[in-house]
């Protein structure tokens, strides 16, 4: 039985008592009378307003049509499950090739006659993940007062390039550290190389006390290593980042959280090793460096090392993004006769002969190469000198000197001569 509701509702009769007619259920209509004639026409209502209670019963309200259930797709069936196999395959894949790799490389070796010393322990980042970590401390018991983070590239681990990072510190007279991230891409989160999570992490290792890093670099013995009260040792406030490949988005993106955290006033720059940054990671960067500089007055370099075209830095854009943020600056070299690999030097030599044979085999001047413009960028940025190579021309062939020979680089940038008029303005870009 339909629910039945009271309703008060005011009702103008014409009679003074009450029709039986006006039981019935519903609201009278008021009763006009016209007086007068001509234009004075009016109405008036006969009688006061009263008030009745009419019960009323509510419409039948209309039948709810329930929504049919959706039938299963079979095509979307078919794609989720095939998502969910690829990403379960890709991962065991990933991690496993990682921990072959791990095992056949071993801890970092260290090249012939170096007098660095190299630790390793852990990092604990703040999204919670536990990274491993080499540390090089340069010879001499005077604290350094710089440092230097040397990023590996995709599918790689810190120890591959044990070599590069202790003729880095060697070089510069600066403690380096190689964290190992993974590259799991198949994970279904941002906590691998190529994350922004994990770029921010990175970037989040910077602020405050630094605790994280400070921990790891004593689980590593750099107390010890400069006799230090290991309560109160305190790493260099200064530090550059450099990547190699997918390590060259990692620390790209970093600089910008860095200045989105705070922490970049301690940042010197930023060098890529044939790096790979994708989409607007790079530009992004070099936006929030744009106006870091334009409300601090400290402009922060990123140059890039790189080789010619290939098919492992084919997706990069570091070039054209830092011509097109950083006309007339100097924004690196790409070296005649380079590879993707010119960078990564150390670990098992199995390992490394197989990226080789995958990469191509890099001259001995090009890898010597690398070591000696980081060298040179490096002291020059620690030093405060963020300008020199500026007058270089873009294209222009830059001899590189080494014990292994004169390498060629054709220096990268964009020369814009604004100051002249409309019709001889000239770009040059490479």
């Amino acid at each position: 039985m339909p629910a039945t509701s009271w309703a008060l509702r005011p009702t103008l009769a014409v009679a003074a008592q009450p029709d039986p007619a006006a039981r019935t259920p519903g609201v009278a209509p008021p009763a006009l009378t016209d007086i007068g004639s001509g234009g004075a026409a009016a109405a008036r209502v006969s009688a006061q307003p009263t008030v009745s209670l009419a019960l009323a019963t509510p419409e039948a309200a209309a039948p709810v049509q329930a929504a049919a259930p959706r039938t299963p797709s079979l095509l979307g069936w078919v794609r989720s499950v095939a998502n969910a196999v690829v990403s379960t395959v890709g991962s065991l894949a990933v991690n496993t090739i990682q921990a072959l790799e791990a095992l056949v490389t071993g801890p970092p070796s260290l090249p012939p006659n170096s007098n660095v010393t190299v630790r390793s322990s852990s990092i604990v980042l703040s999204n919670g993940q536990r990274l491993k970590a080499n540390w090089y401390y340069p010879e001499g018991d005077v604290v350094p007062d710089k440092l230097i983070v040397l990023q590996h590239g995709l599918l790689a681990l810190g120890p591959m390039y044990s070599y590069t990072a202790a003729d880095l510190a060697a070089s510069t007279g600066s403690i380096v550290v190689t964290p190992s991230i993974p590259s799991n891409i198949f994970a279904g989160d941002d906590h691998w190389l190529g994350g922004e999570g994990m770029a921010k992490a990175i970037a989040d290792l910077f602020v405050g006390e630094r605790t994280a890093l400070t921990d790891s670099a004593l689980a590593a013995g750099f107390a010890t290593r400069y006799g230090l009260d290991p309560t109160t040792a305190q790493l260099p406030e200064k530090f550059g980042l450099a990547g190699h490949s997918l390590g060259g988005q990692l620390v790209s993106a970093a600089a910008g959280y860095l200045v989105d955290n705070g922490a970049v006033d301690n940042l010197v720059g930023v060098i890529t090793l044939d790096g790979v940054p994708t989409g607007t990671t790079m530009v992004d960067t070099l936006a929030k460096l744009a106006a870091y500089e334009d409300a601090t007055g400290r402009f922060i370099p990123i140059r890039e090392i790189g080789a010619p075209s290939n098919f492992l830095n084919s997706t990069s854009n570091v070039k054209e993004a830092l011509n097109e943020a950083r006309p007339g600056r100097f924004n690196g070299v790409v070296l005649k006769g380079g590879v993707h690999m010119d960078s990564m030097r150390g670990g098992n030599p199995i390992i490394q002969f197989s990226a080789f044979i995958a990469a191509g085999f890099p001259k001995p001047q090009n890898q010597a190469a690398v070591t000696v413009l980081a060298t040179t960028w490096f002291d020059e940025w620690f030093s405060g000198d963020t300008d020199n190579g500026d007058d270089l021309l873009p294209g222009s062939t830059l001899p590189i000197t080494t014990q292994k020979g004169t390498a060629q680089g054709v220096v990268i940038g964009r020369a814009a001569v604004s100051a002249l008029p409309v019709s001889r303005f000239v770009t040059v870009a490479v």
